[in-house]
């Protein structure tokens, strides 16, 4: 079996042109695949075939959690961040489950950070080596834990914040 390095690299730029409706999906967990949500744009779940096996060996996700404004209230504008989550769905069972076996909804970009910098490094060191195996249903999901900025804030022409999630 040959083996190859990939990358996969899920970009959502909200420029303002998505409709509330759309915004909403976003509290839920979303496909970075499938989802028509960013570049996400496959029609349907990835499956391994019969002679591929896939080992996940990094993710990450922007980094940040629940930021506090100069309010106390949520950051908005330039110091929003999604406070996103990233989890994996192999055939019916997601990866990152709650203590009751419920699906979780994964592990934080702060845990896991792309792209790496010296304020976000890694929690936990090392490769994750999540297995795939052959002929299996998989997926990658991504959850926005704090919503996005109010769709009634006013917005600039360019975008003031774009995030990333890096699949390695």
């Amino acid at each position: 079996m040959a083996v190859r390095r990939q990358v996969y690299e899920w970009l959502v730029q909200d420029l303002g042109q998505l409709p509330p409706k759309r915004l909403d999906q976003l509290t839920r967990p979303q496909s970075i695949f499938y989802s028509q949500i960013g570049n996400a744009t496959l029609k349907n779940r990835q499956r391994t075939s019969d002679d591929e096996f896939i080992v996940i060996q990094y993710f990450g996700s922007t980094p940040g959690i629940w930021p506090q404004g100069a309010t106390g209230l949520y950051a908005t504008g330039n110091n929003w961040v999604p406070g996103g989550y990233v989890n994996f769905i192999i055939d019916t069972t997601t990866y990152f489950q709650n203590p009751d076996d419920l699906p979780g909804v994964g592990l934080s970009g702060t845990a896991q950070p792309f792209p790496i910098s010296t304020n976000y490094s890694p929690a936990f060191v090392g490769s994750w080596d999540l297995e795939i195996p052959p002929d299996t249903n998989w997926d990658i999901t991504y959850f926005v834990s704090n919503g996005f900025v109010d769709p009634v804030e006013d917005f600039p022409l360019t975008p003031v914040r774009s995030w990333v999630t890096r699949i390695v």
